[in-house]
């Protein structure tokens, strides 16, 4: 993975700590299910919008587990600035919580919050797959809807589908996101359903949408993503334009949207390069 080291500096211009990169905050807040991950709290971190031309409003803190610069909180000089700066060392929390894990550190140590994060964020996995059920052409309306406006087009040159599995191991994914696909290919049918029914109406629909979908792919691709992050990022993209408020149902539907396109072949790379 490529990845752009960058710096701020600090009191009398010396160098302070590493930025988190734009791409790594909006995964770690996907995984995070825009919620604080601190046990016992879960409180939603984003205001809704009130009018559908409005976009929510994130007001959590994204934290490092092992701070990103030396002095700080848990500072690891082992670690190298990517590993600093990626979505594994970084937490979302509340305000208050975020100044608690910060300044309690006998507490909250490394391994304390490296164990919460994970069970929260596989809270949040589970609830996403079960609100899968909920989805109906509603939820991929508004998905669809606010994505589908891009003036971005693609060809319309057929691409033969690959077996899931291969691809998911050509384009190196992990088990979280193979997890994802598979929760969210579940959903599918309606995608592809809802597709041709809005093309019937709008002509060249589904071509637009894919071409949407394309741009944050190549935009995570720019910003040195690769396997399991890029996947999380596309997500997270999608969430983003799909309209004023975010529910587990709506979370679904964006990736059970993602996950078709990604069997269709319109995502990640579908076949080997060339020996």
């Amino acid at each position: 993975m490529v990845y752009d080291s960058t710096l701020h500096k600090g009191v009398g211009g010396n160098m302070a700590r590493d930025l988190v990169p734009a791409a790594q905050s909006k995964i770690v807040i996907q995984r995070s299910g825009d919620r604080c991950a601190y046990p016992g709290c879960g409180i939603a971190l984003s205001i809704d919008a009130q009018v559908a031309e409005d976009q929510h409003k994130a007001v959590g803190k994204v934290a490092h587990i092992c701070a990103a610069s030396a002095g700080g909180p848990r500072y690891d000089p082992n670690m190298t600035s990517e590993q600093r700066g990626s979505a594994d060392n970084l937490i979302y929390l509340c305000g208050p919580h975020h100044d608690i894990v910060d300044t309690q550190l006998n507490y909250h140590t490394v391994d304390l919050l490296r164990e919460i994060k994970r069970k929260h964020e596989r809270t949040v996995a589970r609830a996403m797959a079960h609100a899968m059920g909920q989805v109906g052409f509603e939820h991929l309306e508004v998905v669809c809807k606010f994505l589908g406006t891009s003036t971005a087009r693609t060809n319309d040159a057929d691409v033969i589908p690959i077996d899931i599995k291969e691809k998911v191991d050509l384009n190196e994914l992990g088990p979280v996101a193979e997890e994802r696909i598979k929760v969210g290919l579940a959903k599918s049918a309606e995608v592809a359903e809802f597709i041709d029914a809005i093309s019937s109406m709008r002509p060249n629909f589904g071509n637009i949408l894919a071409a949407r979908f394309k741009q944050e792919y190549y935009s995570g691709l720019a910003q040195g993503l690769a396997g399991d992050d890029l996947f999380e990022f596309i997500c997270a993209a999608a969430l983003e334009h799909a309209g004023p408020v975010e529910s587990d149902t709506l979370r679904a539907a964006t990736l059970a949207t993602v996950a078709h396109f990604f069997q269709i072949c319109e995502l990640f790379e579908h076949e080997s390069p060339a020996a």
